[in-house]
């Protein structure tokens, strides 16, 4: 059910807002509402010496990926969903002073950047207004345009470096807003980010979730699970599917850790939010980072997967009493287990017609990681071309845009987007 009215803004402003409940109980009913993220100057940050560690394989051009961004938002609003924009969200934030002093408190570690670098970051941006400020915590800053603010930096780590050098790092790869964090049914879970380079992430969905009026309310989560300090359980939105209302899939991958399943499992199942958790066990290779890069839901029995990916191990994973229950299930019975997750009596498997090297390429190219806007009809890339008509054959609409500066970051329609409210 959606209502629409005025509301209050931080700071007090008049928004006009569709409000729509939130939750999220399986992965193909109507798409309502979507955080996605539009690239920005955090890309400019984005170059051959950066990259690596900014964990991006290319140099994406920003406009371009800027434009087909727009493109995509675009889509998914004629389909009549609301698209929410994860910089306006925090604008909205910062300009509420108590907001905006945790949110810098909680940002800048003096762990990380030295206690004297994070009093020379806070006198810099003392005086910026929501909108500048938004854009220095997602795009990073440097030395020199820190001293552009007025800061002589007093710092001994910052009087040694030059003046390109980031006293706060970018994060690019806030393009990819589902993996901070993922909806299971009317509960959120605040990822426990894998790689330094992406935490900051985690803290901004976050501080939405907790404290934006959109999801105030019966307008937000009903619990929110979040993984500060998390050690080795690391979980990534990309490796979590919403197979039912009762049962979350969730990939054993480069990015989430076995301690990491248990952990969500262990609050998901105390909480009764679902009664089964299947936790399959991905190869660890870049090019499948995360469940989604090899396998989506695009109708009620039905999931696209990469041709060459192996049976994998599952196990399954329930409560009984106090305790947790595992159950290790052998490769051979994966589509079985899966079957059962999606409550139908057996498995639809769409698996393009593909020779190895063609396959490789479609799903390097984020072939498998479409985005289900209703049952049977999905956003993909215009260039995963083999796929898409393997799909429209099938009787599945396909919604194709232009991806192909937004995949050289290696993520497709599903990365990009955070749903927060289907049916």
């Amino acid at each position: 059910m959606s209502t629409t009215g005025t509301r209050r803004g931080m700071g007090g402003t008049p928004v006009e807002s569709a409000r729509t409940a939130v939750g999220v109980h399986d992965e193909i009913s109507p798409l309502r509402s979507v955080i996605v993220h539009r690239p920005g100057p955090e890309l400019e940050r984005l170059t051959p010496d950066t990259r690596n560690q900014l964990l991006f394989d290319e140099v994406l051009w920003r406009d371009r990926a800027e434009a087909q961004h727009d493109a995509f938002s675009a889509l998914l609003r004629r389909e009549g969903v609301e698209v929410l924009q994860l910089r306006d969200l925090l604008v909205d934030l910062v300009r509420d002073r108590g907001l905006r002093a945790q949110l810098l408190r909680r940002a800048m570690d003096p762990a990380v950047l030295g206690d004297i670098a994070v009093q020379d970051l806070q006198g810099g941006l003392a005086a910026l207004d929501a909108p500048a400020l938004v854009d220095v915590l997602i795009g990073g800053i440097t030395v020199g345009e820190l001293r552009g603010l007025g800061v002589d930096p007093r710092s001994i780590a910052l009087q040694r470096v030059g003046e390109e050098h980031l006293v706060l790092d970018p994060l690019p790869n806030h393009l990819f807003t589902r993996d901070p964090s993922a909806w299971i049914g009317d509960t959120v879970s605040v990822s426990a980010m894998a790689h330094p380079a992406r935490r900051r992430e985690s803290l901004h969905l976050e501080m939405i979730y907790r404290h934006h009026p959109r999801f105030a309310g019966t307008g937000g989560p009903r619990r929110i699970l979040g993984r500060d300090g998390a050690g080795a359980a690391t979980v990534e939105g990309g490796d979590v599917m919403m197979l039912s209302p009762r049962v979350v899939a969730v990939g054993l991958s480069e990015r989430t850790s076995a301690v990491g399943v248990e952990r969500l499992a262990a609050d998901l199942l105390a909480d009764g939010v679902v009664e089964r958790v299947i936790a399959i066990a991905l190869p660890h290779r870049r090019s499948m980072m995360h469940l989604d890069t090899v396998t989506t839901v695009v109708d009620e029995e039905s999931m696209l997967r990469y041709g060459p990916l192996e049976a994998l191990e599952t196990f399954e994973i329930e409560r009984a009493g106090d305790r947790l229950l595992s159950r290790a299930r052998p490769a051979d019975e994966m589509d079985e287990v899966l079957a059962r997750g999606l409550g139908v009596q057996k498995l639809r498997v769409l698996t393009p017609p593909l020779d190895p090297y063609a396959a490789a390429r479609e799903q390097w190219d984020d072939g498998c990681n479409v985005l289900a806007l209703a049952p049977g009809r999905v956003v993909t890339y215009e260039r995963a071309a083999a796929t898409n008509d393997y799909l429209r054959s099938l009787g599945i609409e396909v919604l194709e845009f232009d991806g192909d500066e937004l995949g050289r970051g290696r993520g497709g329609p599903r990365c990009m987007s955070c749903p927060v409210a289907r049916g």
